[in-house]
């Protein structure tokens, strides 16, 4: 039985973010995005934060996740993630000082660093005292 072929571009983290984009600006339910450790990490923090409802991987390909999109309670329902902003990408990486963290959009967007106390909001980055890579930015 051959593989399924899955269709990425070479940088795995924006072709998920979009895909999540797209499918919660179109009120899908789930999508599925491709499935690797730093992924899973940064998708976390995003339920954490309350962007997303949940993610599990998917039990008939262990190379994908399916996310469970999250939308505000109005009529009709407005997608949590609206917009998706990168910084860091491969070959470019933009690091941040502590005393450089600034709120995203008045406290109702995140900002995703890599530090070295692990992936995590630059909210929760401050509070730990600590900078790294500017990873991106939700909304």
């Amino acid at each position: 039985m051959a593989k399924k072929n899955i269709k990425t571009s070479n940088y795995t983290l924006a072709d998920a973010l979009i895909r999540i984009k797209n499918a919660s600006a179109v009120y899908k339910k789930t999508v599925r995005v491709p499935r690797s450790k730093f992924i899973e990490t940064v998708l976390n923090v995003l339920k954490k934060e309350g962007f997303i409802e949940d993610v599990q991987p998917v039990e008939d390909s262990p190379y994908e996740l399916e996310v469970h999109l999250a939308y505000k309670d109005d009529v009709p329902p407005v997608p949590k993630v609206e917009h998706v902003k990168f910084f860091s990408k491969p070959g470019r990486a933009i690091y941040i000082r502590v005393s450089d963290i600034k709120p995203v959009r008045s406290g109702y967007g995140v900002q995703i660093i890599s530090t070295p106390k692990g992936i995590m909001t630059t909210k929760e980055a401050k509070k730990q005292n600590v900078g790294g890579k500017l990873i991106c930015e939700v909304w």
